[in-house]
């Protein structure tokens, strides 16, 4: 008989557990675009309780992520600033959930693995292969298509340039990440990027993160559960496959978010758009497979 620990084994629960992230990061879209369409509960309010309960899982689970340090998110200057941008790109990329669709949102926010190669490069002065810049190409020629249809120049430019931003700010947060690794554990670097959410959520939605409906509270309490949920599925799943496995799998969030999107929500995406997202998701999960 198998043993429980074989290497077979150990691949089998990483997949499921990736595939569990994937789930959990698209529900918690589809979730945020109803909530925001049927209960008017907006980017502000719903990043707000997602911050909380962030900070609750990781203060539960300082056993195995090291102990929290809150002060040092406001004495490690490099800390303050993943923390604030971080925190600010949250409310941003739900807002474009939110008025762009989910799938559309999502195959945007896919292209952040070229911006934190090209931040990598600059400030951690990391070896860009020759390939990156074909693949780069290709995302390029991709943003291009999904912008051709109904986004430059259509319905929501704003949104769509805010969405990219958002991926140019995550793929910068990766890097920080990367070098605070060496000083800093992973509940404190995790709980930085919630004490700010928190604080600008708080501060931008006021009173309005007091959810009267109980529907909706418990629906914007859901969304908060899945996508920690999803990170932390995703973080446990890295001890069984390997981060180019992993990859591939997340590839597949943006993927299954755009059909969920278009059978439950109704949302529609013409030919050129797939294509160019494709071409985007693709570009990215080459260029972070060729750095392992």
């Amino acid at each position: 008989m198998e043993q429980s620990n074989s290497p077979q084994t150990h691949e089998t629960r990483g997949l499921i557990l990736a595939l569990a992230s994937v789930l959990c990061f698209s529900a918690t879209s589809l979730l945020l675009s109803h909530l925001n369409s049927t209960h008017g509960v907006d980017g502000w309010v719903a990043s707000g309780y997602r911050a909380v309960v962030g900070l609750l899982v990781i203060i539960a689970m300082q056993g195995k992520t090291g102990k929290l340090h809150l002060t040092h998110i406001f004495t490690n200057r490099l800390l303050f600033a993943r923390g604030l941008i971080g925190g600010a790109t949250i409310p941003l990329y739900y807002i474009c959930i939110m008025e762009l669709g989910p799938g559309r949102a999502g195959l945007l926010g896919g292209s952040y693995p070229l911006f934190a190669a090209v931040f990598a490069m600059f400030l951690l002065k990391e070896y860009l292969k020759r390939s990156y810049f074909a693949y780069t190409a290709l995302a390029l020629i991709g943003l291009a298509s999904v912008f051709a249809d109904n986004g430059i120049g259509g319905s929501k430019p704003f949104f769509d340039l805010l969405a990219i931003t958002g991926a140019a700010t995550a793929g910068i947060c990766v890097v920080m990440i990367r070098h605070l690794h060496q000083t800093e554990n992973t509940s404190t670097i995790f709980a930085s990027q919630c004490v700010f959410t928190l604080i600008i959520a708080i501060v931008t939605a006021g009173d309005h993160m007091l959810i009267a409906d109980r529907q909706a509270l418990g629906l914007t309490i859901l969304a908060a559960i899945t996508v920690v949920g999803g990170q932390l599925t995703l973080t446990e799943s890295f001890r069984y496959i390997n981060v180019a496995k992993g990859s591939t799998l997340q590839m597949l969030t943006p993927a299954l978010t755009v059909v969920l999107s278009a059978l439950l929500i109704g949302e529609h995406f013409s030919t050129l758009e797939l294509i160019g997202g494709a071409a985007i998701l693709f570009a990215s999960y080459r260029i972070v497979v060729s750095k392992q």
